[in-house]
């Protein structure tokens, strides 16, 4: 079978990646949403009966609702000419496959690895075993970190439903990396993805595999029977607790293994060098005293801060207690919106260089959609006579919709003459009244990231991948490029218009010029750099990174502790007009905060995913958020309470916000649409 050139619904093959026994893997372009992607065509040796297609469905709507920064997304599933095929994101830079072969320094692998066996504890967290991990499995995207993928999608060929994990006619696995569990064709869990990823590790660390024999009956067996190798023996060097890891989680029983992924992912966090940071600084802050309430925060100078934090990180080493959890502790899922008081917090870390994510941290990387704008008008036409309050929320309606248009960030500009969309390739100017594009501004070859709009000074700044745009808002024309630190994520302006910060992920936010684009500061972080927000006043900057959210003063760079929300990845941070909260959101949370002393106001929780996008409403009475299950929602901000829930968009939703004067609310999905509420 080549379908090289073929049209498979909507997506047009290009050329081939790869090919097994079982599937052949395809790169093709997402006609409609302009993009590449990889699918896999089950070819017909699979077996593809009636039972096969059914079973095989089933696996691929589950492997769609995983979700998490370095697992590679299912994107959608069909059959064509009687084959089961399945698309997937298309990772270009390669495999982990390509640097295995000699010795990697065991810092530098465990590193490499902590990504992967997070996924995978959340994959089992969702009752999912991989069964193949392998470094042909592991890819390497663009900005260097690690992506699994082939999720067991070939478990289906020929598996009994009542067999559970097994099957019946093949063993689904690679054998120089499959548990012996597996290859005596038990039922397996999540133990069986430890042993294989502690092979992985084995190999990275001595640059061989730790069986190796003629055939797959015979590597088999030495997988049954032999004792495992010492790494030592290839890595004189190597310290004792890395073998005792190894030696762990390659164990023949999986009684003996590590009993859960996450066990194993904290051990390798310690090898990698970032668990002890990241432990000491936590309980340095924990130290200083948050038990009982938290007094308004005093400013302290940079120095004297710096120095209590480096006594107290002294203390720490001494004392050696491990106090806080790398990772928030699991939660039963809620069934609907709460708002909760803010109960028992945490004050969060001060800003240490730690690796990527251990929670989920998928920034949405919107595609491109068809810059064709389609425009659907509704009544009333003219401008609503009272702005959207808690009491007449009841009554909000979509009034106007822009169709077909690519939505990554959008905001309100000139005092709201303009709703300003960035979207693929292009920067467009709607006007809230007729919801028709009058100004289009082309980025080609551009993918925008983040959007700054800057109130003073007529400039909309839009980060994308070659750097940042600045466009003029008079004669929407771009007047000038700044070339950025590569692993930007996202922007924000200072409402003076003097300064642009910038979250980057790998471990700092950066204050620059926003005359020439030049570096003020430079800010530690935590890994991540989701989202950025000045204050209304520009003296305060924060970001959002995947150890919480963080605040600093503009103008000296001291790190301001805040209360609460510390475990959480935080996507979206938002001022209140007034200067006095702060709203951030991360995966099924928001929280808001008291900015004058740090103290965490309340936390509203709920199963509605990544919380992408956030505004106060003018007067500051509500929170609109938009999340990934597509809902708009309008909390009190006031009691934490759910006002009301906005339906309609069918996909995530990347930006939500009001009109500045409160009549209008603008949201937009990563369907193609934009949608503006208001009162009827």
């Amino acid at each position: 079978m080549d379908l090289t050139g073929k049209n498979i619904d909507r997506y047009k093959v290009v050329s081939e990646l790869g090919r097994g026994g079982m599937a052949v893997v395809y790169r093709a372009i997402d006609t409609m949403l302009d993009r590449n992607v990889a699918i896999k065509v089950i070819l017909p040796e699979g077996g593809n009966t009636e039972k096969f297609v059914r079973r095989f469905k089933k696996e691929a709507k589950t492997l769609a609702n995983l979700s998490h920064p370095n697992i590679v997304k299912v994107l959608d599933y069909g059959e064509f000419e009687g084959n089961p095929y399945l698309v997937m994101e298309y990772i270009s830079s390669g495999a982990l496959k390509a640097t295995m072969g000699k010795p990697i320094p065991y810092a530098e692998a465990a590193a490499t690895l902590v990504p992967i066996a997070r996924a995978l504890h959340y994959a089992h967290q969702q009752r999912i075993v991989h069964r193949d991990v392998k470094p042909e499995n592991i890819l390497i995207n663009e900005s260097g970190q690690p992506m699994l993928s082939d999720f067991g999608i070939l478990k289906v060929v020929d598996v009994e439903e009542s067999r559970g994990l097994t099957g019946t006619g093949r063993i689904v696995g690679t054998p120089a990396y499959m548990s012996p569990e597996q290859i005596r064709g038990r039922e397996i869990d999540g133990r069986a993805d430890v042993y294989s990823l502690g092979i992985v590790f084995f190999e990275m660390i001595t640059g061989r595999k730790p069986y190796n024999a003629g055939t797959p009956i015979e590597l088999s067996m030495q997988h049954l029977h032999d004792p495992i190798p010492k790494a030592k023996q290839f890595v004189r060097d190597l310290p004792a607790e890395v073998e005792q890891v190894i030696v762990k989680s390659m164990a023949k029983s999986p009684e003996d293994r590590y009993q859960s992924m996450l066990a194993f992912a904290q051990d390798l966090e310690k090898l990698s060098g970032a668990s002890e940071r990241i432990t000491a600084e936590r309980r340095a802050v924990k130290e200083e005293g948050t038990a009982g309430k938290r007094q308004k925060r005093s400013y302290l100078p940079a120095f004297i801060a710096a120095s209590l934090l480096v006594v107290i990180g002294i203390l720490t080493v001494l004392f050696g207690e491990d106090i806080l959890s790398f990772v928030s502790q699991d939660e039963p899922p809620l069934a609907a919106a709460t708002g909760t008081s803010a109960g028992v917090v945490i004050q969060t870390q001060p800003p240490t260089n730690t690796k990527p994510p251990p929670t989920r941290a998928n920034t949405p990387r919107p595609s491109a959609t068809p810059t064709v704008f389609v425009v659907k008008t509704f009544t009333p036409t003219g401008l609503p006579d009272t702005g959207i309050q808690p009491s007449n929320a009841g009554q909000v309606a979509e009034v106007r919709r822009v169709d077909r248009i690519s939505v990554i960030r959008m905001d309100w500009v000139e005092n709201g003459n303009w709703l300003i969309n960035a979207g693929s390739n292009a920067l467009s100017f709607i006007n809230p009244n007729s919801a028709a594009v009058e100004h289009r501004i082309n980025l080609p070859g551009d993918i925008p990231l983040s959007l700054g709009v800057a109130s003073t000074d007529g400039k909309v700044y839009v980060l994308v991948n070659a750097g940042i745009r600045v466009v003029d808002m008079q004669t929407f024309k771009i007047l000038d490029t700044f070339t950025v630190t590569g692993g930007a994520n996202s922007l924000a302006a200072s409402p003076d218009g003097k300064l642009l910060a910038l979250g980057i992920s790998d471990n700092k936010v950066q204050i620059l010029n926003a005359s020439d684009g030049s570096v003020r500061r430079s800010l530690r972080s935590n890994y991540g750099g989701w989202s950025v927000a000045f204050s209304p006043d520009s003296k305060l900057v924060v970001g959002g990174t995947s150890q919480g959210m963080l605040m600093w003063e503009t103008d000296t760079g001291l790190w301001l502790p805040v209360l609460g929300g510390e475990s959480t990845t935080i996507k979206s941070l938002v001022f209140s007009n007034d200067g006095t909260m702060l709203a951030g959101g991360g995966n099924g949370v928001i929280f808001i905060w008291d900015v004058a002393g740090g103290d965490l106001k309340f936390q509203s929780t709920g199963n509605f995913g990544d919380v992408n996008s956030l505004d106060f409403s003018p007067d500051n009475s509500m929170l609109v958020s938009g999340s990934e299950d597509g809902m708009v929602r309008l909390w009190n901000t006031a009691s934490g309470a759910l006002i009301r829930e906005l339906t309609g968009h069918t996909s995530q939703i990347f930006g939500v916000c009001f009109s500045p004067d409160g009549k209008f609310i603008a949201s937009g999905a990563n369907e193609g649409s934009i949608r503006i509420w208001g009162l009827p």
